[in-house]
């Protein structure tokens, strides 16, 4: 289903490539998630993300910022860099920060807490559906939480029962 014409009322898991294809230049993608979070901004979209999203967006949009200043993609220099230069690591943070403050904007988003059930059922979950283990977390919380709709690029999602994936 078209990410674009997600028109429900319940609640959507918002994953993590929907955030960085706003984030992050993405010619194919960028627009249709920025037209997405818009609506979540304005309230019109109840959606809802884990820690976890957050923690893999922050962590991407970091090392990106990184690869552009240090003009290099090898993630190992990258990190390692950021780790021991206390400018770089601010110039990188910097990114990471403006991400945190355009989330605040987003009235219709709930951050929901992952708990230690979740964590527990996501390896059922993992086994059943095939899913690596933040994808089969992130389809536990949603199970818990009721949230049957989730906006992603990622087909995986596609193999669990009673999910609906919304893609741009």
């Amino acid at each position: 289903m078209k990410l674009s014409e997600y028109k429900n009322s319940d609640r959507i898991f918002i994953d993590a490539n929907i955030f960085l294809d706003y984030s992050l230049p993405n010619p194919k993608y960028g627009e249709i998630a920025s037209d997405f979070l818009e609506k979540i901004e304005l309230n019109e979209i109840k959606a809802a993300t884990t820690p976890l999203v957050l923690d893999e967006v922050s962590f991407i949009i970091l090392i990106y910022k990184g690869s552009l200043i240090l003009g290099t993609k090898d993630r190992k220099i990258i990190i390692n860099s950021i780790k021991k230069d206390k400018n770089l690591s601010n110039l990188c943070y910097k990114v990471v920060e403006e991400f945190n403050e355009f989330l605040y904007c987003l009235k219709g988003l709930q951050v929901i807490s992952v708990n230690h059930e979740d964590y527990k059922q996501a390896s059922i979950m993992g086994k059943n559906y095939l899913l690596l283990p933040s994808d089969a977390l992130h389809a536990s919380v949603m199970k818990n939480n009721n949230i049957r709709n989730i906006a992603t690029r990622d087909n995986d999602f596609e193999r669990v029962e009673g999910i609906s994936v919304w893609k741009p």
